[in-house]
């Protein structure tokens, strides 16, 4: 443990990166302005007296085309220069943001900016195995471990951030403002991006269906990322779901405002619990990484239990603390295990196979609830968390799994894989 103490480098030492410190910048921006969309739609469009399910429209709009492009997306950063698509996609990214928040200005412009909504969503399908992939490009492999604490922390900080910009945008001028604001992040990330390594691909690697099925192949030979990818997908459906559709009308019972401080105190976790996991040495990451997540069955569980809102408050900061570990230390878990001419369809793959059942936990939630009740689905909420734990360290290949030095982005050779398949 003390030679792995030793051996991490600061926080400091990585932000000195030159070409990393550009690539964490772009990424703030981008994400700051991700983070105000959900809030900017729903006031853009409440403003305007539309009706409700204009929203979930919206949303889903962007959400299903990137679940239904990602696995393709994968293939093409894997397969050419990471640098020029995530550039290129930030641009489209952009005007669609922009084209958006103007038509939204008008009833005549709805169903134009769905349209839109569906070209960011298919965009940012090819923007997040490209971006995934090209962190090793643009770091040093020892860095890699707090580059994505870093990642990984703004993520957390971006959604408190977010909708307080969207409040004082909107208090300025309309929530239409807030979204152009989103479109113009996209743009000025892309800028920051230019004279940056281009993150080209290693290999000649597979197209369309061969690179589907490389993908998928090279998934299989990470029988523990395999079994993460299917706990996650069962997890979002089962125990996220039905906290963040049944929750909301729980809580305002005892608290009209609670909700959006939970929410806030989750991504303030999450920031914490990102950068804790860039900094402590763990020999088995992904065990640990594993226990975390039961901090998630707390909020569901207390709240199914009737306790009040201090009680919830701070299990939504270990909640969230646990899922900000978790992503860092699978991120660079997968990373060090992966060569990099196949790391962007992994990541596509299995962000694909993770969030497969999300959609259909949101819509079995309420519609069980009205069976069984509310409280009762929440108790199989933090029952399913042990479950999934326990389903995810019975693994002995993810138990096993020790910190590996990551392999170099133009290494073709035998990778840290290799041991880790052979445990």
């Amino acid at each position: 443990m003390d030679r792995l103490a030793a051996a991490r480098p600061s926080f400091r030492a990585v932000w000195g990166e030159r070409f990393f410190r550009r690539f964490l910048i772009s990424r703030v921006i981008s994400l700051t302005g991700d983070a105000i969309v959900p809030t900017a739609l729903a006031l853009s469009l409440n403003q305007q007296k539309h009706p409700a399910g204009w929203l979930g429209g919206m949303l889903a709009a962007a959400l299903l085309p990137k679940v239904l492009f990602l696995s393709f997306g994968g293939v093409a950063a894997d397969r050419l220069a990471k640098l020029p698509l995530m550039a290129v996609s930030s641009v489209v990214c952009g005007v669609a943001q922009l084209a958006t928040a103007m038509l939204l200005t008008t009833s005549a412009g709805l169903w134009w900016a769905l349209g839109c909504q569906v070209v960011f969503g298919v965009s940012t399908a090819v923007c997040y195995p490209a971006t995934f992939g090209y962190l090793p490009h643009c770091v040093s492999p020892d860095h890699l471990p707090i580059a994505n604490a870093l990642l990984g922390a703004w993520s957390g900080a971006a959604s408190l951030i977010g909708p307080a910009l969207t409040a004082v945008l909107a208090a300025l001028g309309s929530p239409s403002l807030a979204l152009a604001a989103d479109g113009a992040s996209f743009l000025l990330g892309a800028v920051l991006l230019v004279g940056l390594p281009r993150g080209g691909p290693v290999g000649r690697g597979s197209r369309g269906l061969s690179g589907l099925r490389e993908g998928w192949t090279e998934l299989r030979r990470l029988p523990w990322l395999m079994r993460i990818t299917v706990v996650d997908s069962l997890i979002l459906m089962l125990v996220t779901a039905p906290f963040i559709v049944l929750g909301p009308a729980l809580v305002e019972r005892t608290s009209h405002d609670g909700w959006a401080l939970l929410m806030l105190l989750f991504a303030a976790g999450e920031l914490l619990g990102s950068l804790v996991a860039g900094r402590v040495p763990l020999r088995r990451p992904i065990f640990g990484a594993s226990l975390g997540l039961l901090a998630m069955g707390l909020p569901p569980l207390l709240l199914a239990g009737g306790a009040g809102l201090g009680p919830l408050c701070a299990a939504q900061v270990f909640a969230g603390a646990g899922i900000g570990a978790y992503g860092v230390l699978v991120n660079t878990a997968v990373q060090q295990s992966t060569l990099p001419e196949h790391l962007s369809k992994i990541a596509a793959f299995s962000a694909v196979g993770s969030f497969a059942f999300l959609p259909l936990g949101y819509v079995l939630a309420p519609l069980l609830a009205m069976f069984v009740g509310s409280r009762p689905l929440l108790w199989v909420a933090a029952a399913w968390t042990v479950v999934s734990v326990g389903a995810l360290v019975s693994g002995r290949p993810l138990r096993e799994l020790r910190a590996a030095g990551p392999p170099h982005p133009t290494s073709t050779g035998r990778t840290a894989a290799g041991s880790a398949r052979g445990n």
